[in-house]
């Protein structure tokens, strides 16, 4: 695949830049039942938005572009969007050409595939933030919650008994290391995790967290109005104010971070610069029609965007309060963070 051809970006001043995320594969091994991956067999999800995307893994000419346009375009890069991006094969490969860039690096995992290969590449990436969705701490409500194959450290499939186990020993060693890299454990809460399981996952793992790492508990979202939950609150839309931008597997560009079938797409970056589709005519023709409750899928269907106003972070009591830097992206407050 020759790209050298396409436009690139400019180089966007500091108060311009963009939280992007790439999306490496948008295949999973989970069938979590607040997410739109256990529903992508059915005509429509819970919400009533579609998830029928074509699943794939992005190309390593696709990623190189995407690396290079957000050297000049972003402050933030996630590997992540949708999909768990620890199953896309040149994982570790990708990470080592991350370790030199220009902006910051996230990533989030289910743990279920990550092996000691994988750890020591977040290491050796210095990556800024590993954030651990983990939504659980016991066997029953994991396997509720969190359905789907987990592999030990090895890469040796658990069986079903052993899921739990397999992942708390995974975070066990990952904040045992003295060089890990900051954390954010993660429990989305839900109809599925009620009780006092959000007591015992903040229990369980706090006396192990070293100063910057902290639990997030956070609030139940609809995914663009796809899921449906008791739990889930109204809010108001927030994607362009944050300057979000979502680099699918195929290149595909959108505004939302919960646009996971891609509806609101405005670009390519096959076609497009990062750039120039985000500051261009499409863009600022979409800009005026999204929104929850506005007539586009999915925000038709969309009631709570990115409700964040219900989150809860945790520290290590021991220790000092986590080094949570308040950015442009989120609100000052620790209670309010994605």
């Amino acid at each position: 695949m020759e790209l050298s051809h396409l436009p690139v970006s400019r180089e966007l001043a500091a108060n311009e830049r963009l939280r992007v995320s790439i999306e490496l594969t948008n295949i999973c091994n989970f069938s979590c039942p607040f997410c739109p991956q256990a529903y992508k067999h059915e005509a429509l999800a819970p919400a009533g938005a579609p998830y029928n995307r074509r699943q794939g893994m992005m190309a390593p000419e696709l990623f190189e572009r995407a690396v290079a346009e957000c050297n000049r375009a972003a402050d933030t890069v996630e590997l992540g969007f949708f999909g768990e991006q620890t199953l896309h094969k040149r994982y570790v490969e990708f990470l080592r050409a991350l370790q030199t860039r220009r902006f910051a690096l996230e990533l989030n995992t289910n743990l279920s595939f990550v092996t000691h290969e994988i750890m020591q590449a977040w290491i050796d990436a210095r990556v800024d933030l590993v954030r651990l969705s983990l939504d659980a701490v016991t066997p029953e409500v994991f396997n509720r919650a969190r359905p789907g194959q987990v592999r030990d450290l090895s890469g040796r499939v658990v069986a079903e008994r052993d899921r739990m186990r397999a992942i708390n020993e995974k975070v066990a060693h990952w904040l045992a290391l003295p060089d890990h890299r900051p954390t954010r454990l993660v429990f989305v809460k839900s109809s599925h995790n009620t009780g006092d399981e959000k007591r015992k996952f903040v229990e369980h793992w706090t006396p192990r967290l070293a100063a910057k790492d902290y639990v997030l508990a956070k609030q139940v979202l609809s995914y663009g109005g796809k899921t449906a939950d008791p739990l889930v609150l109204p809010h108001r839309c927030n994607v362009w104010e944050m300057r979000f931008l979502m680099i699918d597997w195929r290149g595909v560009l959108s505004p939302c971070n919960l646009d996971t079938n891609m509806d609101l797409a405005f670009g390519s970056l096959l076609e497009d610069s990062l750039t120039g589709a985000y500051f261009g005519a499409r863009a600022a023709a979409l800009r005026q029609r999204t929104g929850c409750g506005k007539d586009l899928t999915p925000c038709r269907t969309c009631v709570d965007g990115n409700n964040w106003t219900r989150n809860e972070t945790f520290a290590n009591p021991l220790l000092a309060a986590p080094a949570i830097s308040p950015s442009r992206h989120v609100p000052s407050s620790a209670a309010s963070l994605p």
